[in-house]
């Protein structure tokens, strides 16, 4: 049985390693920027001063200074725990949010939980841990993690609340992905007596049925990370070719854009009221493209793989790329006469091209 175990904890070890560089490597995006569809009104006359303008926006309770939280990339292996210090040092120094990568190596490996726990070592305003779905229920030859399981991953890394991932699209080409989905709502519910939980899609989006029912059950914020950004079928797909196995591969290829658009994601997420916290995600390069988020109904943001290099290489490389985005949507909010993310909201916007097709046919929601 320990034989097996290992073997499990190799695996997992090397697929984390696999997505660090195939992201850092290939081309993994989606066909289409959806983000590009959607225009921000101009104000010729904003009557006010660009040093007046904030960003500062509440999450579960706590300020943060930028809009803007560092997305769940990775942990469990040997490049993953500078990654993990680098973005706990910045979002601590800038006071934003971060979002560790998916716990389930440490729960499963105590050898592996540094990579994670480094995390502990900085005052960071909102920290999320991470887990999939899917390991919430039971899978083929493993039991779904209980509430004692959720607690160590909280407690490893002093967590705020704790970021549910979904990933089916990426579970179905993944050579050795998992299988059953069936029970991941009620034990979303059951978790939300406990925690305060913010449920993450994994770059195939969030419609306004799954947003109504999660809002339901108790779930506190929903991060869309809808097409635009990484297609993890795609980077599945690589991972498929690197194993031979044709038939990954080819659905890899096949549902490489699958999914609801970011900004749609948005958009359907929102309309369920504002009783939960909505982050947009899947795409977000730019400060442009924070406001264009935020103008459709967002929170804030979270940014992964367009920070993923600067990560990898310092946390002060990290820190003027989070600077330079949160600038650039300073100026974004100046040139539309808002003076704090609230009003940006109203700001007002234009859709255009397929993604104006899609709320077209959507409006019937």
């Amino acid at each position: 049985m320990s034989i097996v175990v290992n073997m499990n904890d190799e695996l997992i070890k090397q697929r984390k390693a696999d997505h660090i560089n195939i992201c850092l490597n290939e081309d993994v995006d989606s066909n289409y920027d959806y983000w590009n569809d959607v225009s921000l009104r101009h104000n010729a006359l904003p009557e006010i001063n660009r040093s007046e303008i904030s960003t500062k926006i509440d999450f579960f309770g706590k300020k943060l200074n930028h809009p803007i939280f560092i997305a769940a990339m990775s942990g469990g292996h040997n490049r993953s725990r500078i990654l993990n210090e680098n973005c706990a040092k910045v979002a601590s120094e800038l006071g934003i949010g971060f979002c560790i990568g998916s716990q389930r190596a440490a729960i499963e490996n105590p050898d592996v939980i540094e990579s994670y726990s480094v995390v502990k070592d900085y005052d960071i305003p909102v920290v999320l841990a991470s887990i999939g779905g899917g390991q919430l229920i039971d899978q083929k030859g493993s039991k779904g993690f209980g509430v004692d399981k959720i607690h160590k991953a909280m407690n490893m890394i002093g967590a705020n609340g704790l970021s549910i991932f979904l990933n089916l699209p990426q579970e179905a080409v993944q050579p050795e992905g998992d299988e059953n989905t069936k029970g991941i709502l009620k034990a979303i519910e059951n978790l939300s007596q406990t925690f305060d939980i913010s449920v993450k899609e994994c770059g195939c989006g969030i419609s306004r049925d799954v947003a109504m029912r999660l809002k339901a059950v108790g779930v506190k914020s929903i991060e869309v990370s809808g097409v635009s950004g990484t297609s993890w079928t795609a980077v599945e797909c690589y991972r498929a070719e690197k194993a031979k196995d044709v038939y990954k591969q080819k659905l890899g290829n096949l549902l490489w854009d699958w999914g609801i658009p970011a900004p749609v994601s948005i958009i359907e997420s929102r309309s369920v009221g504002f009783g939960i916290k909505i982050i947009g995600s899947g795409g977000i390069n730019t400060g442009l493209d924070a406001a264009r988020a935020i103008v459709l109904g967002a929170d804030g943001v979270s940014l992964a793989k367009a920070l993923l290099p600067y990560a990898i290489k310092s946390s002060e490389s990290l820190s003027a790329k989070i600077l330079e985005v949160s600038d650039e949507l300073k100026t974004v909010m100046h040139l539309t006469g808002s003076k704090d993310i609230k009003a940006l909201k109203k700001s007002g916007y234009v859709l255009t091209g397929k993604t104006n097709e899609w709320v077209k046919q959507r409006m019937s929601f």
